[in-house]
């Protein structure tokens, strides 16, 4: 997750690093990630909604071969597109239209909404507002070849009916790892239930109804999870997601992360 090879900024566990993300990819080169997560949150420069500042975004990736596959848009955790005034839901729209636009400017292919927290889904007419607004960009991000992802706090079924609302090539689920831990549920039926609309995947450690902890040291199941994994056949990204570590620098809690999670990959890939 880009963001995470910096210091954090006011004490914020997740955000965009303002001033470094161009030196990440060379980290994240050092440290053998594949790819960047980016975040785009309501820091106003961007360098994503800068026509002028994508060249130098494909540039920096190219040259040190960490690929931007996808994009986590906290920004719509704040500025939601549900809930809220008419006025305020077009204007959020139009900053997703703009994004969208972006992304497929950047050759990224996803664009993952963030509905946890302070955007959660709590009732039956949030949850038909979003449909109603979402399905209106989707013609259009489906023009660009940029498919959207939700993260949710939802169970397992609930999701999945909520998903049915969409065409099965525009909306998936984005499955963060610790946070189903923390809210108790149970990951074999979850990957069972969601397996051909997951398309990205967080990984992190948590507590169960408790915090974000390094990884390894929480209650997650990281072996029934890469098991269940590979009876789905998934494919896509593996974004590492962890907790900030006090004692360690940034590179070396990412070095140590890496090496987490790859041995349950070599392990259940063999």
């Amino acid at each position: 997750m880009q963001g995470r090879l910096s210091f954090p900024i006011d004490n914020k566990i997740q955000c965009f690093p303002k001033n470094k993300w161009q030196d990440e990819f060379k980290e994240a080169a050092s440290c053998n990630f594949a790819c960047i997560e980016w975040i785009f949150d309501t820091y106003e420069k961007n360098p994503i909604m800068d026509d002028s500042k994508i060249t130098e975004m494909k540039s920096i990736s190219n040259k040190f071969g960490v690929k931007i596959n996808s994009v986590c848009a906290d920004y719509f955790m704040e500025k939601k597109i549900f809930n809220e005034s008419k006025y305020e839901i077009e204007k959020n729209l139009d900053v997703l239209r703009k994004l969208i636009k972006n992304c497929r400017k950047t050759d990224i292919y996803i664009l993952e909404i963030p509905l946890v927290d302070s955007s959660s889904i709590s009732t039956t007419e949030h949850e038909n507002d979003l449909v109603e607004n979402l399905s209106k960009i989707l013609p259009f991000a489906k023009d660009n070849d940029v498919a959207i992802t939700l993260e949710t706090d939802m169970p397992s079924y609930r999701f999945r009916n909520f998903l049915e609302n969409f065409e099965p090539s525009t909306v998936f689920a984005n499955y963060d790892t610790g946070n189903s831990t923390a809210l108790g549920y149970d990951v074999e039926e979850e990957l069972s239930v969601l397996s051909d609309r997951i398309k990205n995947i967080h990984i992190k450690d948590r507590i169960i109804h408790g915090k974000t902890v390094p990884l390894g040291t929480g209650d997650t199941k990281f072996d029934l999870f890469f098991s269940s994994l590979k009876k789905i056949n998934f494919k896509g990204d593996l974004i590492i997601q962890g907790a900030r570590e006090d004692n360690s620098t940034p590179k070396q809690t990412c070095e140590k992360y890496y090496k987490f999670v790859k041995q349950y990959v070599d392990k259940y890939n063999q």
